[in-house]
């Protein structure tokens, strides 16, 4: 057996004999990191690509049979060749082409210049160990143009994404609905990201943000309301809609009813549920009062006075760091207390302890 030196090519010679195909996997495994999955696929095609050549190749022991591995961080090819058998072009040559047709990512064949040569690529290109060592800006730069850096970019950024979608939690949208349309948000932001604009991530906020808000303007139900309320609400909207261009008049519930087969009381329970798919800032001006919604609660009774604004948030930053994360966790996250017990590794009635703590002694604070 021989080894070439290249900076990624690397080349293997053995003799056509019993001893090639074990020699041939452990040779493999000298020069290519892969995950153990790929690697046993690897392993398979090699030794079946051996064999083949062995028992179909007629080839004598003397014979020379190389083998080629050829490695980038995104790319594994493994290559077979030796002395072409007869009928090279039209015999499928055993097993060996049925094994790597299969678990190849991809593969071809050539007989040339009387040497048979079989060449295939591991089925997932970017678990070669190499990509984890590669920063984020290598990733996403090389993300467009190959899906094993794409899929790698976002296992990094998920979490990222996924913080986002947390924000928009509590306006009506399933959580995992809004964890998916922050997921490709993500995927549009490596596909459509430029790094001569600036980093990744500000631009990652613009475009994933985009995307939630666009979902609940099309989705979102301010007001939690039952799915099978939200379905008739929306059924009935487009019905309503309809009904106005074929009658040539707005329909009246009875119109509505009819044409839905449901009673009246349903549809006007629909029509009162649409009211929820929209909220109006606390900005916007009351109609018929002078003041805002936020002014209004501001005079209330319960309100918090910006003096206590201040004091609450100075005993807030005052906190230890776990009391602190605790309070971002459960009101600000939304998390419940046995979730907050399992992410900070403690039991879920100390979890509660602390949080009845500390709220109690933020809320003297405003009483």
């Amino acid at each position: 057996m021989s080894k070439s030196d290249a900076a990624t090519l690397t080349t293997f010679s053995f003799r056509a004999d019993v001893d090639a195909v074990p020699a041939a996997r452990r040779a493999l495994d000298t020069v290519v990191r892969l995950d153990p999955v790929c690697l046993a696929e690897a392993h398979v095609m090699v030794s079946e690509l051996m064999a083949n050549a062995i028992d179909h190749g007629g080839l004598g022991e003397s014979t020379e049979i190389q083998m080629c591995v050829d490695q980038d961080p995104a790319r594994v090819r493994v290559s077979i060749s030796h002395p072409a058998p007869p009928r090279a072009e039209t015999t499928r040559m055993g097993m060996g082409l049925t094994v790597v047709e299969r678990l190849s990512r991809r593969w071809e064949r050539s007989c040339a210049e009387g040497v048979f040569e079989v060449w295939f690529e591991v089925r997932a290109p970017g678990t070669a160990g190499a990509i984890i060592d590669l920063d984020d800006d290598e990733v996403l730069e090389r993300a467009k143009s190959d899906d094993a850096f794409r899929d790698e970019a976002i296992r990094r950024f998920r979490s990222f994404a996924s913080g986002l979608a947390w924000r928009f939690k509590g306006k009506g949208v399933p959580d995992a609905d809004l964890e998916q349309v922050a997921l490709f948000g993500l995927l549009n932001s490596i596909n459509r990201f430029d790094p001569s604009k600036g980093p990744f991530k500000p631009f990652a906020v613009v475009t994933i943000q985009g995307e939630l808000k666009r979902h609940l303007r099309d989705r979102g139900w301010s007001v939690r309301v039952p799915r099978s309320l939200q379905e008739r609400a929306l059924l009935v909207a487009d019905t309503s809609q309809f009904l106005a261009q074929t009658l040539g008049r707005s329909p009246t519930t009875a119109d509505v009813a009819r044409e839905l087969d449901l009673s009246e009381d349903e549809v006007a329970e629909a029509f009162g549920a649409r009211s929820a798919y929209r909220w109006e800032s606390i900005d916007a001006p009351q109609e018929g009062a002078a003041n805002t919604l936020a002014e209004s609660l501001l005079e209330s009774d319960t309100a918090i006075r910006s003096d206590e604004w201040e004091e609450l948030a100075e005993a807030i930053r005052s906190l230890p760091p776990r009391e602190r994360e605790m309070l971002y966790l459960r009101f600000y996250r939304d998390l419940t207390q046995a979730e907050i017990a399992e992410m900070m590794g403690m039991s879920q009635m100390h979890v509660s302890r602390l949080l009845s703590r500390v709220t109690e002694r933020l809320r003297n604070i405003v009483d």
